[in-house]
């Protein structure tokens, strides 16, 4: 065996063992080289003029915004930088996808065209991708007209809006007093929850109920509710005064009026009804109907005088309510007093 002698005295063979890959002078498996470091470079801290270079940078640049936007202000060019702007993002727009080319409504009465579109706030070429429908829906629904409003896209260049407007069902009648003490009278639209739509001219009105006092329009659900089962007083129905912000005065298309207690007005009602049907009752020659008081029917024959006008000249008749097949023996005219 041929070999290497070491100064130990002993044979050292340097030959690779067989089945071994292992090159001469290599490692042994399972033992670590002991890793070796390359030289790294000590990192040296910035110099301090670089921070301050920096700084110097950043102020100048602000400074000359500030500088050159106070010039434009003072040359009167900010509009026209906004409306160059403005131009630029038209033009960007332009390539933007989905181009939008058409608004559509569906459900539109009162509202006008020009509302919608102010409140959509959008342009034509702008992508339908960049509208934000929600924020457009919010807007819609500030109008005045409109109760409810959906806004979608419709690929690949429209808008789709749907409205449900509000459906005015009376008129009210107010009094205004401006800073100065002028008084004027007002018609406002109400809704059948008694919210305020606008201010109309009474001769461009189709509604039909007209309603008048200090917190009509908030009892207005109340009294709907009480004339669905008064269908022969509802028909007729012409106006209706809140009074005293606790009952109601009905006011019938030939003149008459019914004045309706405060509590259990629905009962009284019911009573009358039942006395129109069996003896005609609102078919005579009445000027009012007085259920204020329980268990008693007012009534005044047209033409005579109110008391509270015409004081002295008679006092007011009350008679027993009396059962549907008695009225016409029973039932008696007279003077009544409207506030109660």
């Amino acid at each position: 065996m041929s070999g290497v002698s070491s100064t130990h005295g002993r044979d050292i063979d340097v030959r690779p063992r067989r089945g071994s890959s292992r090159r001469p002078g290599s490692p042994r498996p399972g033992t670590a080289r002991p890793a070796t470091r390359k030289g790294r470079a000590a990192r040296h801290p910035a110099p301090p003029w670089r921070a301050a270079l920096l700084l110097g940078i950043v102020v100048a640049v602000l400074g000359a915004g500030a500088i050159g936007g106070y010039v434009l202000w003072r040359g009167g060019h900010v509009e026209n930088v906004r409306a160059w702007a403005e131009s630029v993002l038209d033009g960007v727009a332009g390539f933007a996808p989905f181009p939008l080319q058409d608004v559509t409504v569906e459900g539109r009465r009162h509202v006008t065209k020009d509302a919608i579109l102010k409140s959509l706030d959008v342009r034509r070429g702008q992508s339908l991708m960049s509208i934000d429908l929600q924020a457009a829906r919010e807007r819609l629904e500030q109008i005045e007209w409109v109760e409810h409003a959906a806004v979608e896209r419709r690929w690949p260049d429209t808008i789709h809006v749907t409205l449900r407007e509000r459906s005015a069902v009376a008129l009210w009648q107010n009094e205004v007093v401006a800073a100065n003490g002028t008084r004027t009278t007002e018609y406002v639209l109400i809704d059948r929850l008694g919210r305020k739509v606008r201010t109309v001219d009474p001769a461009e009105s189709q509604v039909r109920l007209l309603l008048a006092g200090r917190g009509a329009p908030e009892h207005l659900a109340e009294l709907l509710l009480l004339l669905q089962d008064a269908r022969p007083i509802r028909q007729r129905l012409r106006a209706a005064v809140y009074v005293g912000q606790r009952r109601w005065n009905l006011m019938l298309e030939d003149g008459l009026t019914i004045k309706l207690p405060a509590d259990d007005a629905g009962a009284a009602l019911q009573r009358l009804i039942a006395l129109d049907k069996s003896d005609r009752l609102l078919a005579r020659d009445l000027s009012v109907v007085d259920l204020r008081l329980p268990g008693m029917l007012i009534l005044r024959r047209a033409g005579l005088p109110d008391p509270l006008q015409s004081a002295g000249e008679g006092s007011p008749a009350a008679v027993p309510a009396v059962k549907p097949a008695d009225a016409n023996r029973k039932a008696a005219t007279g003077n009544s007093s409207h506030g109660r």
